[in-house]
């Protein structure tokens, strides 16, 4: 009862001892609070708004040389189930993609200069990418978006890119008629300059989903 009984300001002066940080910024006067979160939202809104595809390239272009695991479920309209394969994904500067597949069974692409490298069960087949557009409009994805270089992406492709930089995604529209033919668009997320998922949906309804851990 004598707590209850102190004025007002030594009461309150009493319960804010214990209380940290929080309390003290709540002790603000109203309209300064008010106009402190106002400013952080704003801030945080112009940082979002700022978020463009050169933005996204820089990061994508600062981002180092790695090895990532992958896993990849590939739909059709004639399974019941996707199809599930793993292994590595590897990025190499200046051009150099490696997919190595360890699960169900072992295979090996490697992009690397003008040709793509296939090994299946031990032997090694070379197909140019200038022989077949919609290989070389693949490849020019991957590379794209792996070396941040939108110039390449935009040779083959219409951009469009959603979110801001903790989660974002790039739209990738085939433009060529040779390749809109197979290929509807190729979608990749990820956040700042990692990538996390890469999605191809054919013309036929079929997809492919890989995700990177």
């Amino acid at each position: 009862m004598k707590l209850l009984r102190r004025p007002m300001p030594a009461l309150l002066k009493l319960l804010r001892r214990p209380i940290p940080a929080l309390l003290k910024l709540l002790r603000r006067p109203i309209p300064a609070l008010f106009a402190a979160l106002i400013t952080s939202f704003a801030a945080s809104m112009a940082h979002a708004d700022n978020f463009d595809l050169v933005h996204l390239m820089q990061l994508l272009s600062l981002a180092p040389e790695a090895e990532v695991a992958y896993t990849e479920k590939k739909y059709s309209s004639l399974l019941s189930e996707p199809v599930v394969s793993s292994g590595t994904l590897a990025y190499r500067r200046p051009d150099t993609v490696e997919k190595n597949m360890m699960s169900p069974r072992k295979e090996r692409f490697r992009i690397a200069g003008e040709e793509l490298i296939v090994v299946r069960k031990g032997i090694e087949n070379r197909y140019p990418l200038s022989s077949q557009p919609l290989l070389a409009a693949f490849a020019a994805s991957l590379r794209g978006v792996l070396g941040g270089d939108a110039e390449l992406l935009r040779l083959h492709y219409r951009l469009q890119l959603e979110g801001g930089e903790q989660a974002w995604r790039l739209e990738m529209t085939p433009i060529e008629d040779e390749i809109t033919r197979y290929v509807e668009r190729i979608s990749v997320s990820g956040h700042a300059g990692r990538i996390e998922q890469i999605e191809v949906r054919e013309s036929s309804g079929d997809r492919s989903v890989l995700q990177v851990r």
